[in-house]
Protein backbone atom coordinates (compact mmCIF):
# COMPACT_ATOMS: atom_id res chain seq x y z
CA UNK A 1 0.00 0.00 0.00
CA UNK A 2 0.81 3.62 -0.62
CA UNK A 3 2.03 5.76 1.96
CA UNK A 4 1.55 9.15 1.92
CA UNK A 5 4.19 11.77 1.82
CA UNK A 6 3.56 15.13 2.78
CA UNK A 7 5.39 17.49 0.22
CA UNK A 8 5.24 20.75 -0.61
CA UNK A 9 1.82 21.72 -1.92
CA UNK A 10 1.70 20.96 -5.96
CA UNK A 11 -1.12 21.74 -8.67
CA UNK A 12 -3.61 19.27 -9.57
CA UNK A 13 -2.54 16.37 -11.79
CA UNK A 14 -3.74 17.96 -15.23
CA UNK A 15 -0.95 20.44 -14.60
CA UNK A 16 1.32 17.75 -15.99
CA UNK A 17 -0.81 17.24 -19.12
CA UNK A 18 0.59 20.59 -20.17
CA UNK A 19 3.62 20.71 -19.77
CA UNK A 20 6.40 19.86 -22.20
CA UNK A 21 8.77 17.15 -21.74
CA UNK A 22 11.66 18.91 -20.67
CA UNK A 23 9.66 20.99 -18.40
CA UNK A 24 8.73 17.62 -16.70
CA UNK A 25 12.46 16.62 -16.44
CA UNK A 26 13.00 19.74 -14.42
CA UNK A 27 10.32 18.65 -12.23
CA UNK A 28 10.87 15.40 -11.83
CA UNK A 29 14.55 16.12 -10.95
CA UNK A 30 13.42 18.02 -7.89
CA UNK A 31 10.99 15.11 -6.64
CA UNK A 32 11.83 12.11 -4.04
CA UNK A 33 12.37 8.59 -4.65
CA UNK A 34 9.76 6.11 -3.07
CA UNK A 35 11.47 2.79 -1.13
CA UNK A 36 11.15 0.20 -3.11
CA UNK A 37 8.55 -1.99 -0.54
CA UNK A 38 6.13 0.99 -0.44
CA UNK A 39 4.35 0.56 -4.35
CA UNK A 40 2.70 -2.58 -3.61
CA UNK A 41 -0.86 -3.60 -5.82
CA UNK A 42 -2.09 -2.43 -8.65
CA UNK A 43 -1.96 1.12 -9.80
CA UNK A 44 -3.65 2.77 -12.44
CA UNK A 45 -1.57 4.45 -15.25
CA UNK A 46 -1.92 8.05 -17.28
CA UNK A 47 0.57 8.69 -20.00
CA UNK A 48 1.79 12.08 -20.35
CA UNK A 49 5.05 14.15 -21.58
CA UNK A 50 5.35 11.47 -24.60
CA UNK A 51 8.44 12.32 -26.51
CA UNK A 52 7.67 14.45 -29.78
CA UNK A 53 4.24 15.45 -28.73
CA UNK A 54 5.49 18.95 -27.58
CA UNK A 55 5.85 20.56 -30.85
CA UNK A 56 2.14 19.93 -31.89
CA UNK A 57 -0.54 23.01 -31.19
CA UNK A 58 -1.80 22.33 -27.84
CA UNK A 59 -5.43 21.38 -29.00
CA UNK A 60 -3.97 18.09 -31.02
CA UNK A 61 -1.87 17.38 -28.08
CA UNK A 62 -4.52 18.07 -25.90
CA UNK A 63 -6.81 15.31 -28.09
CA UNK A 64 -3.65 13.39 -28.39
CA UNK A 65 -3.78 12.65 -24.55
CA UNK A 66 -7.70 12.32 -24.21
CA UNK A 67 -7.45 9.52 -26.76
CA UNK A 68 -4.57 8.15 -24.93
CA UNK A 69 -6.58 8.33 -21.49
CA UNK A 70 -10.03 6.51 -23.22
CA UNK A 71 -10.85 2.77 -23.58
CA UNK A 72 -8.94 2.53 -27.10
CA UNK A 73 -5.02 2.84 -25.17
CA UNK A 74 -4.89 -0.88 -23.76
CA UNK A 75 -2.25 0.15 -21.12
CA UNK A 76 -3.88 0.54 -17.96
CA UNK A 77 -1.23 0.50 -15.58
CA UNK A 78 1.42 -1.08 -13.48
CA UNK A 79 1.51 -3.90 -10.52
CA UNK A 80 4.13 -4.21 -8.29
CA UNK A 81 4.27 -7.11 -6.00
CA UNK A 82 7.98 -7.34 -4.07
CA UNK A 83 10.68 -7.26 -5.88
CA UNK A 84 8.76 -7.31 -9.30
CA UNK A 85 6.27 -6.16 -11.15
CA UNK A 86 4.34 -6.00 -15.11
CA UNK A 87 2.43 -3.64 -16.74
CA UNK A 88 -1.41 -4.32 -16.40
CA UNK A 89 -3.08 -4.36 -20.27
CA UNK A 90 -6.56 -4.66 -21.00
CA UNK A 91 -9.43 -4.09 -23.45
CA UNK A 92 -12.81 -4.95 -22.41
CA UNK A 93 -12.62 -8.38 -20.30
CA UNK A 94 -9.49 -9.24 -22.16
CA UNK A 95 -7.24 -8.58 -19.48
CA UNK A 96 -3.60 -9.49 -18.80
CA UNK A 97 -0.04 -8.55 -17.41
CA UNK A 98 2.98 -8.45 -19.92
CA UNK A 99 6.11 -6.50 -19.65
CA UNK A 100 7.74 -7.83 -16.58
CA UNK A 101 10.94 -5.92 -14.87
CA UNK A 102 12.36 -6.23 -11.68
CA UNK A 103 12.00 -3.12 -9.06
CA UNK A 104 15.69 -1.90 -7.29
CA UNK A 105 17.04 1.03 -5.59
CA UNK A 106 19.55 2.34 -7.66
CA UNK A 107 22.85 4.11 -6.45
CA UNK A 108 23.34 5.44 -9.48
CA UNK A 109 19.42 7.14 -9.22
CA UNK A 110 17.50 9.28 -6.97
CA UNK A 111 14.69 7.23 -8.45
CA UNK A 112 13.06 3.87 -7.67
CA UNK A 113 14.29 1.90 -10.66
CA UNK A 114 11.55 -0.76 -12.81
CA UNK A 115 14.37 -2.67 -14.89
CA UNK A 116 12.99 -4.43 -17.90
CA UNK A 117 15.90 -6.41 -18.44
CA UNK A 118 14.75 -9.52 -17.21
CA UNK A 119 14.24 -13.25 -18.38
CA UNK A 120 11.15 -13.60 -20.57
CA UNK A 121 11.12 -10.15 -21.73
CA UNK A 122 11.53 -10.04 -25.81
CA UNK A 123 14.65 -8.01 -26.60
CA UNK A 124 12.79 -4.82 -27.87
CA UNK A 125 11.68 -4.54 -24.38
CA UNK A 126 14.92 -5.49 -22.19
CA UNK A 127 16.51 -2.12 -22.83
CA UNK A 128 13.19 -0.36 -21.12
CA UNK A 129 13.95 1.83 -17.66
CA UNK A 130 11.82 3.01 -16.11
CA UNK A 131 11.62 5.64 -12.88
CA UNK A 132 9.19 6.46 -10.57
CA UNK A 133 9.23 9.40 -7.76
CA UNK A 134 6.33 11.10 -5.55
CA UNK A 135 4.13 13.70 -6.94
CA UNK A 136 1.56 14.05 -4.45
CA UNK A 137 0.22 11.98 -1.71
CA UNK A 138 -0.63 8.74 -3.20
CA UNK A 139 -0.07 10.19 -6.97
CA UNK A 140 3.08 9.20 -8.71
CA UNK A 141 5.13 10.62 -12.01
CA UNK A 142 7.42 7.81 -13.42
CA UNK A 143 8.71 8.27 -16.59
CA UNK A 144 10.06 5.39 -19.18
CA UNK A 145 13.63 5.80 -20.58
CA UNK A 146 14.90 3.24 -22.97
CA UNK A 147 18.81 2.59 -23.17
CA UNK A 148 21.45 2.21 -26.16
CA UNK A 149 24.94 2.01 -26.82
CA UNK A 150 24.66 6.17 -27.62
CA UNK A 151 22.97 6.39 -24.12
CA UNK A 152 19.42 7.19 -22.60
CA UNK A 153 16.74 8.68 -23.81
CA UNK A 154 13.07 9.16 -21.78
CA UNK A 155 10.08 8.19 -24.03
CA UNK A 156 7.76 9.59 -21.91
CA UNK A 157 6.31 10.34 -18.54
CA UNK A 158 3.21 9.12 -16.76
CA UNK A 159 1.64 9.12 -13.26
CA UNK A 160 0.19 6.11 -10.94
CA UNK A 161 -2.31 5.99 -8.57
CA UNK A 162 -3.20 3.00 -6.25
CA UNK A 163 -6.43 1.62 -7.66
CA UNK A 164 -7.33 1.77 -3.99
CA UNK A 165 -7.56 5.19 -3.53
CA UNK A 166 -9.42 5.84 -7.01
CA UNK A 167 -13.17 6.87 -6.20
CA UNK A 168 -14.82 5.55 -9.79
Amino acid sequence: MAVAKPLAPFPPRNFLARHRQDELDALFATLPAPRKNELQGDYQGTLLGISGLSSLPGVIKSGLYRLLASWLNPWQGKHFDASNGANLWGLGTLQGAWGQYRIEDRQDSDALALDYDVEGNPALLRPILGEVRYFQDTLYLARMRYRTRRGTRTLLYFTLQELSLIHI
